[in-house]
């Protein structure tokens, strides 16, 4: 088996039988309306004619760094695309977007032959509410355990090897955060310093912990920082230095730090499992990441026309968008009263520009109206009307708008709301239904017993969020806080309340000595 990094998440894996290409992401516009470029560029790819001609491609999620109906639209339409099976039919709808093909949907767990001896299984994460899938390849008597964005639970990962033998060869995972927390939020820069910091850090020590269950051969860390080259938020380029967005080597130096095997694959480098070793592309010379500003700068320049053309297609709104918005969230008002309970507050809309205006969705009353209010909202995005109406009118989902970090948020209190952003990721009742009968059939009756400033407290084994198991991903920080590491909730030891977000309280009591 031989793994080629093709830039940011994307992977090509050789076997004797087969070529997958896993999440390739080549679009020269980049992704998110023209946010996210890969890092390095990996352009220089594209001139390989066999790129296209892979006996399947494998993609894990829907997020446009991962599926790139671009490229897809250059892969012949006699090559099928095995995807995992959601709820939502958000991947395959984007897939098509690059020409009509077979799509292999895979439940979890359920493995599909590529070629010749070579067979690809998916293992999603437990909650609906993600739509982020791990992807293990078996080939040439080797595995390749592909994490990438999901946060798998401890369970899975001792259950991926009972299943391939108990050898995981090659472990591939996103070192750097996928989000817009904390840049977009309004913190004094003293703030987002710390809290990225500690986003960081808790990234880092899931990857950590699945390490050490999974323990492969080599750990290639990948999915480091996206290039932010649109000057309206080439700013973010500075959370790759202490911030969300680590680059590889970064990643690879702090495990390496702490004794784990890692290898950073650039765009065409390789890493030949059974030779365990790595072939550099010459392409990098005299690349270093450590240069990476003359770099962003000459690349930003190289991307501007493709920047100014997206751009162009999201023009200002020539009408007001009331009328729609109000239409869109009625819409979402009436799919899923689980949802509106638990976000249950008033949610601002700061909408500047052309067809703007304030305005706000109440969900505890379930209804729509503009400004002026008594009460002031608890959650208020602020945003152009240009990137409004493409959400509006359906061409642009939320969660990719969201990603791409042109908006900023004010939270009072400053807690995160998974069902506020569930409900615009989904706008679909059957995926609403999902999440719903999952968090209504979690198990959290199983205990564990932690030990806090000497004291003994009986808690929850499994976080009441998604429910990961908190004895081997969380940690108990200073102050008597458990952080589960999986989606970096924090609860009070003393009071189970969530810290962080509106979580349901973790079930916390004393033991008797």
């Amino acid at each position: 088996m031989r793994i080629t990094a093709l830039g940011h998440a994307g992977l090509k894996v050789e076997t004797p039988g087969a070529t997958i290409l896993i999440d390739p992401w080549f679009s020269p516009e980049g992704a998110f309306q023209g946010s996210w470029f890969p890092f390095p560029d990996n352009s220089h790819l594209l001139e390989d004619p066999e790129l296209t001609t892979p006996t399947a491609v494998v993609i894990s999620h829907e997020h446009l760094d991962h599926v790139d109906p671009w490229f897809l639209a250059r892969v012949p339409r006699n090559v099928p695309v095995i995807v995992p099976r959601y709820p939502s039919g958000a991947l395959r709808t984007k897939v098509l977007a690059g020409g009509d093909r077979t799509i292999v949907e895979a439940a979890p767990w359920t493995s599909v032959g590529v070629g010749e001896g070579t067979r690809v299984f998916f293992v999603s994460e437990s909650s609906p509410m993600n739509h982020d899938s791990a992807i293990v390849v078996q080939g040439d008597e080797h595995v390749l355990l592909n994490q990438n964005d999901a946060r798998l639970s401890s369970i899975q990962l001792r259950e991926i090897r009972r299943r391939v033998g108990g050898r995981v060869d090659a472990f591939a995972f996103q070192g750097a955060g996928a989000s817009w927390y904390p840049m977009c939020y309004g913190y004094s820069a003293e703030d987002e310093r710390r809290l990225a910091d500690r986003k960081r850090t808790a990234k880092l020590r899931f990857a950590t912990s699945c390490l050490d269950l999974v323990e492969p051969g080599i750990a290639l860390p990948f999915a480091g920082p996206p290039a932010f080259l649109d000057p309206e938020i080439y700013r973010h380029n500075g959370q790759q230095e202490g911030g969300i967005f680590p680059d590889q080597s970064a990643v690879a130096r702090w495990l390496s730090e702490r004794g784990y095997a890692t290898e950073v694959l650039l765009p065409g480098d390789r890493w030949d499992v059974g030779a365990h070793g790595r072939e550099a592309d010459p392409a990098w010379s005299e690349f270093g990441f450590d240069d990476r500003w003359p770099y962003l700068e000459a690349y930003a320049a190289r991307r501007a026309e493709r920047i100014a053309a997206v751009r162009a297609r999201y023009p200002e709104p020539t009408d007001s968008l009331w009328d729609p918005f109000r239409d869109t969230f009625d819409a979402l008002l009436g799919m899923s009263p689980y949802f509106n309970e638990r976000i249950g507050m008033q949610v601002g809309f700061d909408v500047a520009g052309p067809g703007g205006g304030r305005w706000r969705v109440d969900f505890a009353a379930k209804h729509v109206e503009p400004e002026p209010v008594d009460v002031p909202p608890l959650v208020e995005y602020r945003m152009e009307s240009r990137w409004l109406a493409p959400i509006l009118d359906g061409r642009v989902p939320w969660e990719d708008f969201f990603l791409s970090m042109r908006f900023s948020v004010r939270r009072e209190p400053d807690l995160y709301n998974d069902h506020l952003l569930g409900l615009l990721k989904f706008a679909e009742p059957e995926s609403l239904s999902a999440v719903e009968a999952y968090e209504r059939d979690l198990d959290l009756d199983e205990r564990i017993t932690l030990d806090v400033d000497g004291a003994p407290l009986s808690v929850s084994r499994y976080c009441p969020h998604a429910g990961n198991d908190l004895l081997e991903t969380g940690e108990i920080l200073p102050g008597g806080i458990l952080r589960c590491l999986a989606h970096h909730y924090e609860f009070d030891l003393r009071s189970g309340r969530c810290l962080n977000g509106t979580v349901a309280p973790l079930d916390v009591r004393p033991v008797d000595r």
